[in-house]
């Protein structure tokens, strides 16, 4: 069985994802951190990373790259 042959899109779109998966990451280490603290001080990046899926999940790929 053979592989599929990427399209054009695939590499800007996989590099869009890889950085969305990192900010991400990022808004959750930084929730984290502000949570031990103030629980309530977390909800700035608990609102982003809702955005960022929003966005991801809408699954408008020509709005991403």
């Amino acid at each position: 069985m053979e592989g599929l042959t990427p399209t054009a899109l695939a590499a800007p779109l996989d590099d869009y994802l890889r950085q969305v998966v990192q900010t991400l990451q990022a808004a959750v280490t930084q929730g984290f951190r502000h949570a031990a603290d103030n629980p309530s001080a977390a909800r700035p990046q608990i609102v982003d990373c809702q955005d960022i899926l929003s966005v991801i999940m809408a699954g408008k790929v020509t709005d991403w790259i």
